[in-house]
């Protein structure tokens, strides 16, 4: 009696285990289908991080810009600093729009990293602040085209890969005059183009 209870009892363990393991590899499957053909590719994933990291930088750019108005007293820091609200205000609506369409969220505030760095400009002052700033544009701006330049090739959606595009010669721009205003040289003048019209 004991060995048939016994053995009743090993079956029963044994087809729970099967039918476990069964149920976990469609479980898996299944995942891995909503992940592949209901959720977000990976291409469409890489345009989302791309959209939420150029909102987060453009916030960073239109930030460190105000506090160069506010604080600097050079009239060339004060021109390429409302140069870049124009522009990263004028792209960033451009980005919000595109990322409404494709129900992608934005951030609202610049990263972490980024506020750290607003923090820090906040204290320096004159000569010592106009260079921290053009010094911080240079990089940030080297990183940000990096970026676009990539976007713009493999951007899956055909919206971003055009943002991208157009976006891209406005950052070289804003590199350009950003390493004019570091090193001293040039009189950082506008590009007809780029030139606000009356």
């Amino acid at each position: 009696m004991n060995a048939r209870r016994i053995g009743r009892m090993l079956g029963t363990l044994l087809l729970a285990g099967v039918s476990c393991a069964t149920f976990a590899q469609d479980t898996a499957g299944q995942g891995a289908g909503d992940r592949m053909g209901h959720g977000m590719s990976p291409s469409s994933e890489h345009d989302a991080m791309f959209m939420r990291h150029a909102a987060a930088d453009s916030l960073a750019e239109i930030r460190l810009g105000r506090i160069a108005l506010d604080k600097s007293s050079s009239a060339r820091i004060r021109r390429l600093a409302q140069r870049i609200i124009d522009d990263h205000t004028k792209a960033n609506n451009q980005l919000i729009s595109i990322a409404q369409r494709k129900q992608v969220t934005l951030p609202t505030e610049p990263m972490p990293m980024q506020k750290q760095e607003a923090d820090h400009l906040r204290t320096l002052s004159g000569s010592a602040f106009d260079r921290a700033y053009a010094d911080s544009l240079v990089k940030d701006h080297r990183k940000a085209i990096k970026m676009f330049g990539i976007e713009g090739q493999r951007a899956a959606d055909p919206d971003l890969k055009q943002f991208a595009r157009t976006t891209l010669p406005v950052l070289k721009q804003h590199l350009q005059m950003a390493q004019q205003a570091a090193s001293g040289k040039g009189s950082m003048s506008l590009p007809v183009s780029a030139r606000s019209t009356p």
